[in-house]
């Protein structure tokens, strides 16, 4: 048999290996439950890595919250912005003082890698979220949503297709700017309409694709 070819290392790779390191020794992991939120020791900048779960990533004023992105495993943030975070599951995460990363980031380009790929991430998240909430209705938003969960499988959509969602019903609306019932509301109509049916918990069926296209192009936005 070939020798099995190795890709290059991934900032999980490293700090779940076997070697002591140098940037291993700099993380600590932590853990959280479900609703609580993170924050670095004694409100001290960290970087942070998600090593299981997930966080929900949102801004919070006058008692208002605004969810930007949701952060898996292997993405990286840190606290040193005005977004606050939330774990949603039970969630475990490499920390560090940033002061301590930034003395031996230089030596590990897989970890400047994963925190440009995480800013990336939320910056791109919240692009489309203004984009959804200033120029889409609440259909053209679900619409929206299904067409990326879609293109992350990485083919094309067509009837017949199976995509995973992402989220459930209440993550998602907080994601989309609305609100649980506006998001059951206009699925249940969507299903009626044909652009999908339900296949089971977390997936769905792809009918009339061109429908579902023109929810997200906002052509047709129905009475959502």
């Amino acid at each position: 048999m070939p020798p099995h070819v190795h890709g290059p290392a991934t900032i999980m790779d490293l700090l779940e290996g076997q070697a002591e390191t140098p940037l291993r020794a700099a993380f600590r992991l932590v853990a959280y439950d479900r609703g609580q939120l993170l924050a670095g020791p004694d409100d001290t900048d960290c970087i942070f890595i998600v090593r299981t779960g997930r966080l929900r990533a949102f801004l919070l004023a006058f008692d208002r919250e605004l969810s930007l992105a949701y952060l898996n495993r292997g993405d990286m943030f840190s606290t040193h912005t005005r977004l606050q975070m939330e774990a949603t599951t039970f969630t475990q995460l490499f920390m560090a003082r940033r002061s301590a990363i930034e003395r031996i980031a230089a030596a590990h380009p897989a970890l400047q890698h994963a925190l440009i790929h995480g800013l990336a991430r939320v910056l791109g998240q919240t692009i489309t979220l203004i984009e959804d909430l200033a120029f889409h209705h609440a259909r053209g938003r679900i619409a929206r949503y299904i067409l990326r969960c879609a293109a992350q499988g990485g083919a094309g959509l067509q009837r017949g297709q199976v995509v995973p969602l992402t989220l459930g019903m209440e993550e998602m609306a907080a994601l989309l700017g609305t609100t649980r019932q506006t998001v059951s509301t206009e699925f249940n109509a969507m299903i009626r309409e044909g652009a999908f049916s339900r296949e089971r918990r977390g997936y769905l069926r792809m009918g009339n694709v061109a429908l579902l296209r023109n929810w997200a192009s906002g052509a047709d936005t129905g009475t959502g």
